[in-house]
């Protein structure tokens, strides 16, 4: 999996034939990416009026958001990319999904796991969504890069939302059983 992830990162055209790798690589790089985003410290240091929460269950968290959001993108690019014919559904596009969004994810993740600001990590969040779009583009001949953009925005937008719910669903379940104690008003 990382050689396809690496080639896609610097934009190399992959045929979907390069994507027949286990399955466990690609929840593995997933629950990777999900624990980086569990490593943020503005989840564990009650920024913002956040709950101070322990370390597992900033890894939880991280995990359950990576996944809702991830689920949701796939399934929706496999209803975009069938419209008009684009793809057959013949190959496997969790494992693209998973590769080309494998560096940059890992490198933004980790980065913000650092301590570093959003807004210097934003670029490789919007690489990432490049990537992605460029390496559909390049397994599926019949979906342009514009319309493998189209297909990535409209399904990260309601994953991010679908995912920002999880997060705070298990919040407030993590507060309610007394796991994580929620900041009190000065």
């Amino acid at each position: 999996m990382f050689k396809p992830a690496f080639a896609l990162f610097t934009l190399q055209e992959l045929p979907f034939s390069r994507f027949d790798f286990p399955r466990w690589q690609s929840v593995l790089a997933i629950c990777l990416i999900g624990v980086l985003i569990g490593l943020d410290p503005a989840l564990r240091n009650g920024s913002n009026g956040a709950p101070v929460m322990p370390l597992y269950a900033a890894l939880l968290l991280g995990l359950i958001s990576i996944w809702a959001g991830v689920l949701l993108i796939v399934g929706l690019l496999k209803w975009w990319l069938k419209r008009g014919q684009r793809w057959d559904g013949r190959g496997d596009l969790f494992n693209l999904v998973a590769a080309s969004w494998l560096v940059a994810d890992v490198l933004g993740a980790g980065a913000t796991a650092l301590g570093v600001p959003p807004l210097l990590t934003f670029p490789l969040w919007l690489y990432s969504i490049w990537v992605g779009a460029n390496a559909i583009s390049s397994a599926i001949p019949r979906a342009s890069l514009g319309y493998a953009i189209g297909g990535i925005t409209i399904s990260v937008l309601p994953a991010m939302l679908v995912a920002g719910v999880a997060m705070g669903a298990a919040t407030f379940a993590l507060v309610a059983g007394g796991v994580i104690v929620a900041p009190v008003a000065a």
